[in-house]
């Protein structure tokens, strides 16, 4: 059995469910830390009362027009077969037991300690807690795999790293989950969303389109 972190839909959201990409101030994740759990993700997968906890990291470099985004493509023979082949901008996954844990978790929560672990484990990229920065939160009804998840979504500025551009597609590359990725203009992005309108004829997965169109790259 594998748990992962969980929050009943209304602890989350009382009153009605806002669709879409919602602010940074807009939820209080310290406030429902009482009210989240750990569960079978089997379950959950399937039970739409409850909504599980994902860290969603966005690796951005540059400032202005020179701003731009690292997406991939998903490999079409995914662990979440409804992400199959599609493409993204965020890397992440769900909290887990083991986060708990971590050193990273009593100066910086449960969720963002998850963040940091996904954040090397998806992309071989280390940074620390405070060098992620909360953007806000995605809440999707419209597709099975966005209604059992709830965004928490991060930005990753790595101007300050070593590695060149290059460097940062070669180690995203060696990872297990990228098919293919790519550098993408931040000005760009908004004129790929749209089914067929991504990077070589695919298309963005629901999350991603909901996070290009709720934050400005630059």
């Amino acid at each position: 059995m594998r748990a992962i972190l969980v929050v009943e839909r209304k602890h989350l959201f009382p009153g009605l469910s806002p669709q879409g990409f919602l602010a940074a101030e807009s939820v209080n994740l310290e406030s429902l830390y009482h009210h989240l759990f750990f569960a079978e993700r089997a379950y959950m997968e399937t039970n739409s009362h409850y909504k599980q906890v994902i860290p969603y990291l966005i690796l951005t470099r540059g400032k202005g027009a020179a701003a731009r985004v690292l997406a991939y493509q998903r490999r079409q023979k995914h662990t979440e077969a409804r992400l199959g082949g599609l493409w993204s901008v965020g890397f992440g996954g769900h909290v887990e037991p083991l986060d708990r844990d971590s050193e990273t978790v009593a100066a910086a929560g449960l969720v963002r300690a998850a963040a940091v672990r996904e954040l090397v484990e998806e992309t071989g990229v280390a940074r620390a807690a405070d060098q992620i920065v909360l953007a806000g939160y995605i809440n999707s009804d419209r597709e099975d795999v966005s209604s059992v998840h709830f965004g928490v979504v991060y930005l990753v500025p790595l101007d300050d790293l070593p590695l060149d551009d290059a460097g940062v597609l070669t180690s995203v590359a060696a990872q297990s989950e990228p098919h293919q990725a790519r550098w993408i203009a931040g000005r760009d992005l908004p004129g790929l969303v749209g089914d067929g309108r991504g990077p070589d004829g695919g298309t963005f997965e629901d999350w991603s389109r909901i996070a290009i169109d709720g934050l400005t790259i630059g």
